[in-house]
C-alpha cells in the first residue's frame, strides 16, 4: 500500500517537484519500505525503534538510518535534521479538518468519498485563509 500512495504522490508531484524526505512513524518502520525509500533516492524521516539493528537485517539503508540516529546523538537531533517534527503540523491539520468536519463521509462510492473529502478539504483550506 505504502509503494501505490508513494506512486501516486510522485506522479502528481512531477519532476519538478520531487518527494523529499518522507516522514512516518513507527509503523512505517519495514524493511520493504525503506528498500522502496532507497531505489527512488528519497531520504527516510521514519522513526525507527530504540532497539533497532545496527546492522542489516533486510534492508541495508533501514540500517543505515539507525546508524545515523545512533551518530547523531539519538531521537531530538535526528528528529530536528530529518524534519520528523514537521509530521505533527499535518497531523494537528487533519486533527482540526476531522473537528469541523466529522470522521466520516457520506458518499458510498469511491469517486463521490473522494469528492467529498477534497470538497471538505477546500472548504477547510478557505476558512484557514480567511483567519489569517
Amino acid at each position: 500500500m505504502f509503494t501505490s500512495l508513494l506512486d501516486q504522490v510522485q506522479q502528481q508531484c512531477g519532476e519538478e517537484h520531487p518527494v523529499h524526505p518522507v516522514p512516518g512513524d513507527g509503523a512505517y518502520d519495514r524493511n520493504e519500505i525503506f528498500t522502496t525509500l532507497e531505489q527512488r533516492n528519497i531520504l527516510s524521516g521514519i522513526k525507527t525503534r530504540v532497539n533497532a539493528a545496527t546492522h542489516s537485517t533486510g534492508s541495508l539503508y533501514r540500517a543505515e538510518c539507525v546508524r545515523d540516529r545512533i551518530r547523531l546523538g539519538g531521537y531530538r537531533m535526528w528528529s530536528w535534521i530529518t524534519t520528523y517534527r514537521m509530521r505533527w503540523k499535518i497531523e494537528g491539520n487533519f486533527s482540526s479538518l476531522k473537528r469541523i468536519f466529522g470522521e466520516e463521509v457520506r458518499a458510498t462510492s469511491p469517486e463521490g468519498m473522494f469528492c467529498e473529502i477534497r470538497m471538505k478539504g477546500n472548504a477547510y483550506n478557505m476558512l484557514v485563509a480567511m483567519g489569517t
